[in-house]
């Protein structure tokens, strides 16, 4: 546990003195402020559902971003080799390297307190439960799209092609919603199951069901699983 948190603090510290890393932070906010604005100031609505619907979105485009070096430049570099001999095991590698970026996109996130600020100053009614269950939801499915992003960055060394198949896998959860309009319904009961916008919405409506929970944590370990087995099975091919 000690090696993770090592790992997760040395790379978010490396992180956050990347002039890379506030361009994909200033575009972030610019998008979902705008997104704010429009909900509170043309639309008048005093909560923040449609500013976590546009970060959700904007999670399938940036949490790749942020997460397409994590192996992909340790393999390119070499230095993975190098991790790999030390005293640690390759889970905790990965788990650092999710951990880190969990850090960095819950920097981003802590932006949204300022949207909650505004909120607090100009509106009326508020419900903060929902407030917080969706920015809960958020945190969880933020957390499932970092694993996939760092699972993606496993498999090769160019971060370009980890960040095209972390968008891809991660565009494959978050379309399957406006696809289910299309399947048979006794499909749809089983396809939905796979979308995050289905599990998401319930914390955005104020509901907290374990099962959401569950999913998202599933999602999560699996992908961290396979990206530790991708790990192993290089080292195993490099020692024959």
């Amino acid at each position: 546990m000690k090696a993770i948190w090592t790992i997760a603090r040395k790379e978010y510290q490396l992180a956050m003195r990347a002039v890379t890393t506030y361009i994909v932070f200033t575009l972030f906010l610019v998008i979902s402020g705008a997104g704010f604005a429009s909900a509170v100031f043309k639309i008048q609505l005093a909560e923040l559902r449609s500013v976590y619907d546009i970060i959700n979105l904007l999670f399938v485009f940036f949490i790749p971003a942020i997460t397409m070096g994590s192996i992909a430049k340790e393999r390119s570099s070499g230095t993975i080799e190098l991790l790999s001999t030390l005293p640690i095991h390759l889970s905790d590698i990965v788990w650092g390297k999710i951990l880190s970026a969990f850090w960095q996109v819950l920097t981003l996130l802590s932006f949204v307190l300022i949207y909650l600020g505004v909120i607090m100053v100009f509106g009326e009614n508020i419900d903060y439960g929902v407030i917080v269950l969706g920015f809960l939801g958020l945190v969880m499915v933020a957390l499932a799209y970092v694993s996939i992003g760092v699972f993606a960055s496993s498999l090769s060394s160019n971060q370009v092609l980890a960040f095209v198949i972390a968008l891809a896998i991660s565009g494959f959860f978050y379309v399957i919603r406006y696809l289910l309009g299309l399947m048979p319904l006794r499909i749809v009961r089983y396809l939905q199951w796979f979308s995050f916008e289905y599990h998401l919405s319930g914390f955005l409506k104020g509901v907290l069901d374990v099962r959401d929970v569950l999913f998202f944590a599933a999602i999560t370990l699996i992908f961290a699983f396979l990206a530790t087995f991708k790990l192993q099975s290089q080292n195993m091919m490099q020692e024959r």
